[in-house]
């Protein structure tokens, strides 16, 4: 067994612990409607007010300014405001009508704006060299938004993973890390500065428009940050 050196673990560890937290919040975000459990979590706890890195990214900062005007508007503890919540979610991404910021990557990186095209093969062979596939898989085109960023959380709390255990073999710590690089670049970065957009245009609730501006902060800091940890 490859050890990793304890002073790596000691720099590294805050960094790679931030990275999951993060990712399981925006995952959440944009996989399903807003529940009950995770209202209650983005009202709890200073989730937003303390979102990481809101120093060091212009977008980061008014977007978590956004969502904790929105809260402070707004009881999310009442029904009417849940069910807004609800609705502003399922209009921009699941319909009835047209989608303004339809939350897949082959409808904005495809000519036709259609899904399940030849992006979302791509996206589902990184998947699968983890041996990871979608829960929904066959219902839901592989690169949603939400599993993107489902496999960026899981990839992100394997790393950590290699590091508490001081384990570098299997898909080693560096390797797990420069294959969430190449993803961010590849896919993510490619579309969603487009998507956060034009969700920020389309929605009816400040919250909503100001989780748009913190996804699209966070991936562009979450690139420097695995360019550091990788150099490190």
């Amino acid at each position: 067994m490859r050890v990793i050196d304890k002073n790596i673990v000691e720099q590294t560890m805050p960094l790679l612990e931030i990275r999951v937290l993060v990712y399981d919040l925006l995952r959440r975000t944009f996989l399903t409607e807003p529940s009950i459990d995770y209202i209650k979590l983005i009202n709890s706890q200073d989730v937003i007010g303390s979102f990481p890195f809101a120093d060091e990214n212009v977008s980061i900062r008014e977007g978590v300014d956004q969502v904790l005007g929105y809260l402070a508007k707004n009881d999310v503890q009442k029904a009417e405001v849940q069910d807004r919540l609800r609705w502003d979610y399922t209009r921009m991404f699941v319909g009835p009508y047209n989608l303004d910021a339809p939350p897949w990557e082959s409808a904005y990186v495809s000519k036709e704006r259609l899904i399940f095209q030849e992006e979302t093969l791509r996206v589902r062979k990184k998947y699968l060299k983890y041996n990871l596939l979608p829960s929904n898989y066959g219902h839901e085109a592989d690169d949603h938004l939400g599993l993107e960023l489902d496999f960026m959380y899981r990839l992100s709390n394997l790393a950590l993973e290699r590091v508490m255990e001081s384990d570098m073999d299997g898909n080693s710590y560096y390797e797990i890390l420069s294959d969430q690089k190449i993803f961010l670049e590849e896919h993510l970065l490619r579309w969603v500065p487009d998507f956060a957009q034009d969700m920020a245009d389309s929605s009816e609730t400040e919250f909503y428009m100001g989780m748009a501006k913190v996804l699209r902060g966070f991936l562009e800091i979450d690139l420097k940050a695995l360019i550091e940890l990788l150099d490190t």
